[in-house]
């Protein structure tokens, strides 16, 4: 394992110059530290360097970018086994200035390679939590937007309601105002009816007044009439006396 490092390390350093490395690395942060800012800030960079960073994830870059990831990993074990190596040595080696400065060296490479791998980490972290809060503010945009729409509505049917119980106010008013009057039409239409009960006894009374009369009238007539047969036929002034033509009957 440790020879396998050894060799990717030698390959490493065979493609790149250590100040070409340590430059990159360098270079690298501070692009990761940008790009962090850029997410962590609400500019106008920050939606497009989301949907670059969305694509990257969905495309096969993802894989390169993996690759890289773990040959960092590797070059900061090597750097951290170096490291360990050259202080297990005798404490005079290590103040040899040609150890010093390779020591300093895979000190500052390990540093700066764990820097950009947590940068790394730090990057896809937010990345997701930036892309959840924006999923999560839209949603609670679009439920305020719901809820303001639903208020509205409410408002609006609040206000129908208003005018309802106003118009039924009205209509009960109304309704009061019909049934006090067809309470004083009931009353007046009550003593017509008690005026044309009284006026209906009276005139059974009246006609009770007018049929007795008349059998009054026809008992006198039938009297008359017999005493004027019994007189003489020859009792002229008697008969005028008693005759019907003077008393009109």
């Amino acid at each position: 394992m440790l020879s396998l490092i050894h060799r990717f390390r030698v390959l490493v350093n065979s493609q790149f110059d250590n100040y070409t490395i340590i430059h990159l690395s360098f270079t690298v942060s501070f692009a990761q530290i940008i790009i962090i800012l850029l997410l962590l800030l609400e500019t106008s960079f920050r939606n497009p360097l989301l949907f670059q960073l969305d694509k990257l994830k969905r495309s096969r870059a993802q894989l390169a970018v993996k690759s890289i990831g773990a040959t960092m990993f590797v070059v900061m074990m090597y750097d951290i086994y170096s490291v360990l190596e050259i202080r297990t040595r005798s404490i005079d080696s290590i103040n040899n200035s040609p150890n010093h400065v390779i020591l300093a060296f895979h000190l500052l490479e390990a540093s700066l390679v764990g820097f950009m791998l947590i940068l790394l980490v730090v990057i896809n972290r937010l990345h997701q939590y930036i892309k959840e809060f924006v999923m999560v503010t839209e949603t609670i945009r679009a439920a305020n937007k719901q809820y303001r729409a639903n208020e509205d509505c409410m408002k609006k049917i609040a206000d129908e309601a208003k005018i309802v119980r106003e118009e039924i106010s009205r209509l009960k008013l109304e309704i009061n105002n019909l049934e006090s009057a067809c309470s004083i039409k009931e009353q007046a239409v009550q003593l017509q009816r008690a005026d044309s009960d009284a006026l209906k006894n009276t005139l059974e009374g009246l006609l009770g007044e007018y049929d007795r009369l008349l059998t009054y009238n026809k008992d006198l007539k039938e009297q008359l009439q017999g005493v004027n047969e019994r007189l003489s036929p020859s009792d002229g002034k008697k008969s005028a006396f008693f005759s019907w033509d003077r008393w009109g009957l």
